[in-house]
C-alpha cells in the first residue's frame, strides 16, 4: 500500500511537471506569435509612413516644374498629399505639412541690414521684449554663424523668456529663405507692413482666393516687405500611421533646392515622436 501511494505520488509529480511544461510551451508560443504579429504591424506602419513621405517629396519636386513662382496649400501638389486623419483598413492615417517659411528666419540677422534690424526690433516690441535683444542676437550670429535651432541662442545669453516670446514667429531655417506671404500669420504680417488696415485686407484676400500676389499687394497700396516673398523651400511633414498594436508618428524636414538649373528635394531631418518598440528607427 505504501509503495502504491509512493508510485502514485511520483506519477502526480510527473504529470504536474508535464502540465507546467505544456503551459510554458503554450505561453512561449503565444508570446512568439504576439511578437511576430507586432513586428508585422510595425513593418506595415513604417512602410506607410515612408511611402507617404516619398509622396510628399515627389509632389514638391513636381511643383518646381509646374509652379515655381508661388507656393501655398491650395496648389495641386499640396491637395494631393495633405490628408486629415482617416480610418483605413490598416488603422489611422494622416499627413500634415507645415510651411517653415511662414516665420522669420533668425539667421538673416547674421548679415543684418538696417531694414532687417528695424524689423527685428519692431518684432521684439510687439511681443513685449526689449528691442535690444534683436541687436544681441545679431551680434551673436555675426560671431558664431547660423544656428540650426532657435533654442541654440540660449547658450549665448539670449533669455528663455525672449525665445519663448518670439518662437511663434521666428525660426532657424535649414536653408536661407524669406517669409512666405501665403502662409505668414496675421500678427507677423502686421509687424512687417506696419499697417493694420492693409494687413486685414490682405488676409481677407488670401482667405478668399487661397493665395496672395504682387497684384494683391498693389491693390491695397502695400509694398512687398523686405525679406518676404511668395515661395517656400522648407517644410515640416508630420505623418501618423497605426496598424494593429503598432503606431508611428514621423516628422521629416524637407528642403527643396532650385539653383543654377539644379532642382532637388531632400530629407534633412527625420525623427520619430512615438512608436512601437518593434519599429526600426533607421
Amino acid at each position: 500500500m505504501n509503495q502504491r501511494k509512493k508510485d502514485s505520488g511520483v506519477v502526480l509529480v510527473v504529470l504536474a511537471i508535464a502540465g507546467g511544461l505544456m503551459v510554458l510551451l503554450i505561453s512561449s508560443q503565444e508570446a512568439a506569435l504576439d511578437r511576430i504579429a507586432r513586428a508585422a504591424d510595425a513593418s506595415v506602419v513604417t512602410q506607410i509612413a515612408m511611402g507617404a513621405e516619398a509622396s510628399v517629396v515627389d509632389a514638391l519636386r513636381r511643383d518646381l516644374d509646374d509652379a515655381p513662382e508661388t507656393d501655398h496649400f491650395n496648389e495641386p501638389w499640396a491637395r494631393s498629399v495633405i490628408q486629415d486623419e482617416v480610418l483605413l483598413p490598416t488603422g489611422r492615417f494622416s499627413v500634415q505639412i507645415t510651411d517653415l517659411q511662414a516665420k522669420f528666419d533668425v539667421n538673416l540677422l547674421m548679415d543684418v541690414t538696417a531694414g532687417t534690424q528695424d524689423f527685428a526690433r519692431r518684432l521684439m516690441v510687439a511681443v513685449e521684449q526689449p528691442p535690444e535683444m534683436a541687436n544681441r542676437i545679431a551680434r551673436v550670429l555675426a560671431a558664431i554663424g547660423p544656428v540650426a535651432k532657435l533654442e541654440d541662442l540660449e547658450n549665448y545669453g539670449v533669455t528663455q523668456e525672449t525665445l519663448s516670446a518670439i518662437a511663434p514667429h521666428v525660426t532657424a531655417l535649414p536653408v536661407p529663405g524669406t517669409i512666405n506671404l501665403n502662409s505668414v500669420n496675421p500678427f507677423l504680417l502686421n509687424v512687417m507692413l506696419k499697417n493694420r488696415s492693409q494687413t486685414a485686407q490682405l488676409i481677407r484676400t488670401r482667405e478668399s482666393r487661397g493665395a496672395l500676389s504682387r497684384e494683391a499687394l498693389h491693390n491695397v497700396g502695400a509694398l512687398r516687405p523686405q525679406n518676404s516673398g511668395f515661395t517656400s523651400n522648407a517644410y515640416l511633414v508630420d505623418i501618423l500611421a497605426t496598424a494593429g498594436e503598432a503606431q508611428i508618428r514621423m516628422q521629416s524636414v524637407v528642403v527643396r533646392r532650385n539653383a543654377r538649373g539644379e532642382k532637388a528635394v531632400e530629407i534633412v531631418e527625420r525623427r520619430f515622436l512615438y512608436e512601437d518598440p518593434d519599429i526600426a528607427t533607421n
